[in-house]
């Protein structure tokens, strides 16, 4: 499915614009389940500002959809009509802590807000430290033990 090209009118409205605009652009390839049919346009922003410019500028009546990294996401196959915001881990992934409070971006990973929180010794996120096959492995091993 291919949906009206919008992308044109949207870069005209907004000049300034610095991050990626691209129209009928697959999802399936940013999901971890690499399924899903595409976005009328997806937009990923070089940061927040970039952000705050595309929103303010965007017309009302449009869809709008905010997407990570795509872990735990499933498109459905006929994609989504208007804007896909799909926030990167370069411009939306820091982490920081600060006392007992970790903070994290929007796209930030697991493992980093789960390292951030360990180097300031915050604790209750250590199982986000390991893979899952890492994690697969060791309950498993735990199991035959128990056999």
């Amino acid at each position: 499915m291919t949906f009206p090209d919008i992308t044109p009118d949207l870069k005209a409205a907004m000049p300034d614009l610095r991050g990626r605009l691209l129209a009928n652009q697959s999802l399936a390839e940013l999901t971890w389940f690499r399924v899903g049919g595409p976005a009328q346009v997806l937009f990923t922003p070089s940061d927040q500002d970039d952000l705050a410019y595309f929103l303010a500028r965007l017309p009302n009546e449009l869809p709008v959809y905010v997407v990570g990294v795509g872990s735990n996401l499933i498109v459905r196959d006929g994609g989504l009509p208007g804007v896909v915001i799909r926030l990167g881990p370069r411009g939306f992934g820091e982490s920081s802590a600060d006392g007992d409070i970790v903070s994290a971006g929007a796209a930030a990973l697991d493992k980093r807000v789960a390292e951030t929180a360990a180097a300031a010794n915050i604790s209750g996120l250590e199982f986000f430290l390991h893979s899952r096959h890492h994690r697969r492995r060791v309950a498993h091993e735990r199991r035959r033990q128990w056999l």
